[in-house]
């Protein structure tokens, strides 16, 4: 499914498949066209997430991320999300570019500036680097890690790779989790509304999906085998556990 960076598109006419949510600028990673490119390394900047108020996340972080976020179910595919802000445009977990301390930072953000895309023409994966990213620099620069030695991927390149390759096996994962779970009928539509401090209207903040612990309760032995035998039971409680940070979110305002 996933390709080796030298097979990438080598020329700035690459189109990514679907859409990248926070991801402004991808382009594919050559040899050929990032031989002089760099990426800055140290302490994450997460400026780039900080007016994203839900992130995705996959089902392998369910459990750390119910800890800190509610997790919902969105759109027409389901996809799991965390929720760190109360509005359209805020990341209650990101003040000044830095993430909250001690809070759980989605993978989803943690690989960035680099993800995997397909190319319009094919479903190969490749590499992708967002070069909108302030972390982009010209080789040399201090600090900064080149992509490539001569035309070998550098450490640098191996280790994203790695870990979008990761980021996909659990992404498919999350796929045949959330097609259990809609087999199995537990999905529950849910609405969350905030009312603003000084405020007496509730404003409606999203229409979600949440597992519900009734129809998880009562379902047959049988079909609760098959949560068991996935090895997907403790992301059910998390999700469902993760509801109660509704009351604190709006709290998350500060790095702590």
């Amino acid at each position: 499914m996933t390709n080796d960076v030298a097979d990438a598109p080598a020329t700035d006419g690459f189109q990514v498949n679907g859409s990248l949510p926070l991801y402004a600028e991808p382009r594919a990673v050559h040899s050929l066209t990032h031989r002089d490119v760099a990426v800055r390394l140290g302490a994450g900047d997460f400026a780039f997430a900080a007016k994203a108020p839900m992130v995705q996340i996959t089902v392998d972080e369910f459990e750390r991320a119910a800890l800190d976020y509610p997790i919902v179910f969105f759109g027409d595919d389901h996809q799991p999300f965390i929720v760190s802000g109360l509005g359209l445009d805020r990341n209650l977990f990101v003040t000044e570019g830095q993430y909250a301390a001690g809070a759980y930072i989605p993978a989803y953000l943690r690989r960035y500036p680099f993800v995997f895309a397909r190319d319009e023409g094919s479903d190969a994966l490749i590499l992708c680097l967002d070069h909108a990213s302030d972390r982009v620099a010209v080789a040399g620069t201090a600090g900064a890690e080149p992509l490539f030695d001569g035309q070998e991927p550098a450490a640098l390149t191996k280790q994203a790779l790695a870990f979008c390759e990761s980021y996909e096996a659990a992404d498919a994962r999350t796929k045949a989790f959330v097609k259990l779970v809609e087999e199995l009928g537990l999905f529950e539509s849910k609405q969350a509304h905030y009312t603003a401090p000084g405020s007496s209207t509730p404003t409606l903040l999203l229409e979600y999906l949440i597992i519900d612990r009734a129809r998880l309760d009562g379902l047959p032995d049988e079909n609760f085998a098959k949560l068991r035998e996935a090895k997907l039971v403790s992301a059910v409680y998390a999700q469902i556990a993760s509801q109660a940070n509704w009351e604190v979110l709006p709290f998350k305002n500060q790095v702590a």
